[in-house]
């Protein structure tokens, strides 16, 4: 599966399908995770692709920035995200290396979302759990988006469901699709909410490329995008 998709993807139903449509995760929300696999979850690193937007996460964490490149960063970011989670979850720290407590983290998080689709939980297997989960999941999202789900393997349904919702809100911003794939296509929708935010906060975008106009964003406008609700802080989860 291609790995840019999964990604906007859940990020998208970590917004409750209000989506942001960036390659640059910065919620834990419990859909999105639940979304993800296991394997996934339990990595050092994340989704960030703009270093001033993980250079803020982790200034949000607590963690000093100084003299630290992005893999360092990225590897104590998420480090700290899976400790406050299972601060937050109620689960023990002590003694427990960083992937043991991902997973752990991550089977409370699938056994949350399993209480909200109405799904038994007693007595299942970790792994069939959160499999049962994520096809729900996935199910549901094609029904609201008007896809048949009779019949279909799951991994062709989700794909189905994640470049229909992409393709969808390259419609709502006017963005062309004909003969695009989705990679290319999120990534035209990433730039127009770059530059779309960047012209909201009155900064200049000559001469700029996207990446620049979100570096600028996030070092210099960051309070105020906040503020406005404007990408990359658009109804954002904290």
């Amino acid at each position: 599966m291609n790995k840019v998709l999964l990604i906007v993807f859940a990020m998208g139903l970590s917004l409750g399908f209000s989506w942001q449509a960036s390659t640059v995760s910065v919620s834990a929300d419990t859909d999105f995770e639940v979304w993800e696999s296991e394997e996934v979850h339990g990595k050092k690193g994340g989704y960030y692709k703009s270093e001033a937007l993980l250079k803020l996460k982790a200034e949000e964490l607590g963690i000093e920035t100084e003299g630290k490149d992005a893999k360092t960063l990225a590897k104590e970011v998420a480090e700290a995200k899976v400790q406050q989670a299972a601060e937050e979850l109620g689960i023990e720290l002590e003694g427990k290396d960083f992937e043991e407590l991902a997973k752990e983290v991550h089977h409370q998080k699938v056994m949350k979302k399993a209480t909200e689709l109405g799904i038994e939980t007693d007595g299942k297997d970790p792994k069939m759990l959160a499999k049962e989960v994520h096809e729900t999941m996935v199910k549901q999202k094609a029904e609201e988006l008007g896809i048949p789900v009779e019949d279909k393997d799951i991994k062709k349904l989700k794909r189905e469901v994640m470049e229909t919702y992409i393709k969808n809100e390259a419609d709502m911003l006017g963005i062309d699709t004909e003969g695009k794939g989705p990679g290319e296509i999120t990534k035209e929708i990433h730039e127009q909410k770059i530059y779309q935010s960047a012209v909201t906060l009155g900064i200049d975008t000559k001469d700029k490329n996207a990446e620049q106009l979100l570096d600028e964003i996030i070092a210099e406008h960051a309070d105020e995008a906040k503020e406005l609700k404007i990408f990359p802080f658009e109804d954002r989860h904290h």
